[in-house]
């Protein structure tokens, strides 16, 4: 998801920019554990 605050930026130069990034970041591995299960007391 993508949050567009810069009403200047041309969205022919923005979009692409954005769209990379966020590509960038599917490299990121997840991680094996649930993000509650960090919490668990058990």
């Amino acid at each position: 998801s993508i949050e567009w605050e810069d009403a200047g930026m041309d969205r022919l130069h923005g979009a692409p920019e954005s769209l990379a990034y966020i590509r960038a970041l599917n490299a990121i591995t997840p991680p094996d554990a649930a993000f509650d299960a960090a919490f668990s007391s058990e």
